[in-house]
C-alpha cells in the first residue's frame, strides 16, 4: 500500500472531469485555467482546495517497509533518521500486520522524540506526523538546558559517593538521561534542517555555516557527557552493593574534582555562548589539568584500594577525565567562533596587502 494520492491538476487541462459547485467556486474565486489541488487523505472520498499554483506541492512523506526490517532494533533506528532529516512525515507500514513489541516500540518514540505524534493506526499502516516548531527553542536554549542536566547527572551520582545524596536518586539520573536523549534528537534535527533554511538558520541564532557544525559538535561532546555521567551512576551503584565507603582523604579528593569540573563546564558553555575567546581558553587550560591529575589519580588506584572496588572507583575516574576532555573540545569550539569576526584580540581586514620594505 502507497501513501494517499495527492495531485495539482489545471481546470480545463486534465482529462479529469470534476463538477464543482458554482457557489464554492464563486467564493474561492476559481475559474478555468486556475489550479486545484487533489488530495485523496481519506479512503472514500477526496478533497478539493484551491492551489496556490503547478507548484505547490504537498510535503514529501518519508514511507518505510517495516517486513524488511530484520529487528525491531532498525525500524526504531530509521524512524529516528527520518525525524532527524527532516520528514513531516513517517508512513511505516506492513503486509504482515504489526506485531503488539512494533506497535509499542514506535508508541515509545513518539515520547522521545519531541513533536512526534501517531495520527492514524491500522493493522498495517501507523503514520507519524512531526507537528513541533522547528524554530523553538534556539539553539543556545537546548545547549544550555542539554548543559544543566548532563552536568546534574555526575554531580548526583557524585553527592551519592559522598554521602551527600540519597541512594534512590540513582533512579532520577535514568530519567534525567531520557530527558537528555529528547533534547539531543532534537537539536540534531533543528541543525539538519537549518542546512538548507536559512531563515530557519537565522531564526534558530544560527549566524553562519560553521555554527551548524560547531553547535553539532557541542551536542554530540554534551550527549557523551551523559553516556559517562550513566557509567558514573553505575560504578556508583556497584560501590553501594559492597557497602563501600569513602575514607576520609578519597572523599576530600572526589570533592575538590566535582567543584572543579563545575567551574570548568559553566566556563566553557559560558565562552561558547557569549563566544568569550579568553573563556575558551580557560577551560581549555583547566581541562588540560584536570586530565593530568584524573590520569594520575587512576593509575595509583590499583595500589591504593581493594581488589573489589578499584575497578569502579577507576571507572568513576576515568569517565570524569572524559567528561573534561568534552568541555576542553567545548572551549575548542568556543574559540573558532570568536575569531570568525573582529574582536579584541583579533581584527579581521577585507582585502589583500601589501609587502613591507
Amino acid at each position: 500500500m502507497r501513501p494517499h494520492l495527492r495531485k495539482v491538476i489545471r481546470l480545463g487541462r486534465s482529462a479529469l472531469a470534476v463538477t464543482l459547485p458554482k457557489e464554492w467556486t464563486s467564493l474561492v474565486k476559481l475559474k478555468e485555467g486556475d489550479y486545484v489541488l487533489i488530495d485523496g487523505a481519506e479512503e472514500n472520498y477526496i478533497k478539493i482546495k484551491k492551489a496556490d499554483s503547478e507548484f505547490e506541492t504537498p510535503p514529501a512523506i518519508c514511507v518505510i517497509n517495516a517486513d524488511i526490517c530484520p529487528s525491531q532494533n532498525m525500524l526504531r533506528r530509521i524512524i529516528i533518521g527520518a525525524y532527524m532529516v527532516g520528514h513531516k512525515i513517517i508512513w511505516i507500514q506492513t503486509k504482515n500486520g504489526f506485531k503488539p513489541n512494533d506497535i509499542e516500540g514506535i508508541r515509545a518514540l513518539t515520547e522521545m522524540l519531541v513533536g512526534l505524534h501517531v495520527t492514524e493506526q491500522t493493522d498495517n499502516i501507523i503514520i507519524l506526523q512531526s507537528l513541533a516548531d522547528p524554530s523553538r527553542p534556539t539553539i543556545d536554549s537546548s545547549i544550555r538546558r542539554l548543559h544543566l542536566i548532563s552536568s546534574n547527572m555526575y554531580e548526583v551520582a557524585l553527592g551519592i559517593l559522598l554521602g551527600e545524596e540519597d541512594p534512590k536518586r540513582l533512579e532520577d539520573i535514568k530519567a534525567l538521561e531520557v530527558e537528555c536523549d529528547k533534547i539531543y534528537w532534537l537539536v540534531t534535527r533543528q541543525l539538519l534542517l537549518s542546512v538548507n533554511d536559512k531563515t530557519l538558520a537565522k531564526e534558530l541564532g544560527i549566524r553562519s555555516n560553521l555554527w551548524l557544525l560547531g553547535n553539532r559538535t557541542v551536542v554530540r561532546m554534551l550527549k557523551s557527557i551523559v553516556t559517562d555521567s550513566k557509567y558514573i551512576s553505575r560504578y556508583v551503584e556497584n560501590l553501594l552493593k559492597l557497602g563501600y565507603k569513602l575514607d576520609a582523604e578519597t572523599a576530600h579528593w572526589f570533592a575538590n574534582i566535582r567543584e572543579e569540573i563545575r567551574k570548568l563546564s559553566n566556563t566553557a558553555i559560558d565562552s561558547l555562548i557569549t563566544r568569550d575567546l579568553v573563556g575558551g581558553n580557560n577551560a581549555i587550560e583547566s581541562a588540560n589539568k584536570l586530565v593530568k591529575v584524573l590520569e594520575a589519580a587512576e593509575m595509583m588506584a590499583p595500589k591504593k584500594y581493594d581488589v573489589n572496588v578499584c575497578p569502579s572507583l577507576s571507572g568513576i575516574v576515568r569517565s570524569l577525565r572524559n567528561i573534561v576532555l568534552n568541555y576542553r573540545y567545548i572551549g575548542e569550539v568556543a574559540i573558532n567562533r570568536s575569531v570568525e569576526e573582529s574582536g579584541e584580540y583579533v581584527s579581521i581586514d577585507v582585502g589583500g596587502f601589501e609587502e613591507k620594505t
